[in-house]
């Protein structure tokens, strides 16, 4: 069953994980590529922009789940972006994975992320057109 505070850890474990997940992949992206990226990408240029800007979005998201935690029940639209973009990376990484773009450390990123994707969603769907919610005050 899907309590609110089942989501309410799992939002907080979620903040958790992408601040310093997120954190560390910034500090270090070339000991993030080589983690996970086993045909030695060099990121520069525009591929270090862009992993800049993908890992600030995840810390940023992370702020955004630590704020949800404390009462997902009103937090339907971050719950559903949240749930769409986990399972947007999820298929994403599952992909580069199959063609040998990934590392087996991606498993645990696919791991994790998938189950919170259908966890968040499962939970935020409802919502939506739940006439009891109250909305936004």
């Amino acid at each position: 069953m899907i309590t609110t505070r089942r989501v309410s850890v799992a939002l907080a474990v979620t903040a958790v994980v992408n601040v310093v997940g997120g954190g560390a992949s910034l500090l270090s992206p070339s000991l993030h590529a080589r983690l996970l990226l086993p045909d030695g990408v060099v990121l520069d240029g525009l591929t270090l922009r862009y992993h800049i800007m993908v890992w600030c979005f995840v810390v940023a998201m992370g702020a955004g789940y630590a704020v949800a935690a404390r009462d997902p029940a009103r937090q339907t639209a971050l719950l559903l972006c949240a749930g769409f973009g986990k399972l947007a990376a999820a298929l994403v990484w599952v992909e580069m994975w199959m063609s040998g773009l990934g590392s087996p450390l991606m498993l645990g990123g696919i791991a994790f992320d998938a189950p919170l994707g259908v966890l968040f969603l499962a939970y935020a769907w409802p919502r939506l057109t739940d006439a009891s919610d109250p909305g936004p005050s």
